[in-house]
């Protein structure tokens, strides 16, 4: 499962801050997900592969509402693990403003898709839209079993998905004080 190589959270007998940093992959255009995030492979291969125009104005204009996925990855004491949750944002572009939420994480083993542990908690999300631009803070805890706190930024771009406003973009930022990175993406409903 690569998906930006989505930085992450450990196994429930591990310290989320164990692993120390991780880098992004760079060619995700092979990209393989848990079966619930299929709908976003081809999404995050195109963009990957610079296929995607940003959106226009037209489909930038008012409020629209996205689902997708964010994740955190290379986790664990072999680094083999990514966290990944369900995304929902809501875009005003009058306001020049999102939030949202991600929840219902998972860690999953990147070899088999296989989920490894069940996380609770959610990421309060929040930032700004500039032009086909978005950045925000995505700030939360999660639970393996303990508590772990996560401080991440998210940096992306608006596109055009075969005619669906969709987001695309890098997560960045600490858990427990050490630095990851993963990904997300989302299409408007």
């Amino acid at each position: 499962m690569r998906f930006l190589t989505l930085a992450a959270v450990s196994a429930a007998t591990l310290s989320l801050a164990a692993c120390g940093g991780s880098s992004v992959d760079g060619d995700m255009s092979d990209v393989d997900l848990p079966p619930q995030y299929d709908s976003l492979e081809g999404l995050v291969s195109a963009a990957e592969k610079d296929e995607l125009e940003t959106a226009s104005e037209s489909q930038m204009s008012g409020t629209a509402t996205m689902t997708g996925a964010l994740a955190i990855g290379d986790i664990g004491e072999d680094e083999d693990l990514e966290a990944l949750g369900d995304l929902s944002l809501t875009a005003n572009f009058t306001s020049g403003t999102v939030s949202g939420t991600a929840d219902n994480f998972a860690l999953y083993n990147e070899d088999t898709l296989e989920v490894d542990t069940d996380l609770t908690g959610s990421l309060s999300i929040n930032g700004t839209i500039s032009g086909t631009s978005l950045t925000a803070d995505a700030d939360g805890i999660l639970n393996d079993g303990e508590d772990h706190t996560l401080d991440l930024a998210m940096s992306g771009t608006f596109y055009d998905y075969e005619g669906d406003l969709a987001v695309y973009g890098d997560v960045s930022g600490n858990i427990d004080g050490e630095y990851h990175e993963g990904g997300f993406a989302a299409v408007e409903d």
